[in-house]
């Protein structure tokens, strides 16, 4: 049940939102307006992702853009980038063009700052962490919005 929200809700199942999704239950869409237009963006885009209240996350092929509270600042966007574990890894077609659309992301949310995480907690599977934070989050949802247009189905990544 909660596998087929979910589904629903990233745009891999046509089916409608139920009321009760909209409503924000856990796993679902969120019941702030900023958080109804981003998921709705998303959705009518065909763009992948899984969403709880508020806190969105956006499937990118292996690059992931989480939406997430960041402490006192407000609301944060997370790019998350797989780096290679190897030097065989290095030429992974996928794992460039991950790279090359955390790139086309970060470069049209227009941030004036970001900051930066090396995660190697799980041994051969290194990730960076692009951090962007916003304290009005209808700006972190314009400014997002914009920066996924390319990435829309149907849509030619720029």
């Amino acid at each position: 049940m909660v596998e087929e929200g979910v589904a629903r809700i990233g745009g891999d199942i046509e089916d409608e939102i139920t009321p009760e999704e909209e409503q924000g239950i856990p796993g679902h869409a969120g019941k702030k307006e900023w958080a109804k237009r981003l998921q709705s963006f998303l959705r009518e885009s065909g763009i992948s992702f899984e969403a709880e209240g508020e806190a969105t996350r956006i499937h990118l092929g292996m690059l992931s853009v989480e939406v997430t509270e960041a402490g006192e600042t407000g609301y944060a966007v997370v790019i998350t980038i797989p780096l290679p574990g190897s030097s065989s890894d290095a030429e992974d077609e996928e794992a460039a063009k991950a790279y090359m659309d955390a790139l086309k992301v970060l470069a049209r949310l227009g941030a004036d700052e970001i900051r930066y995480e090396l995660d190697t907690d799980m041994p051969g599977y290194p990730v960076l962490r692009a951090v962007i934070e916003y304290s009005n989050p209808d700006d972190l949802a314009s400014k997002l919005i914009e920066a996924l247009k390319p990435f829309a189905k149907g849509e030619q990544a720029d």
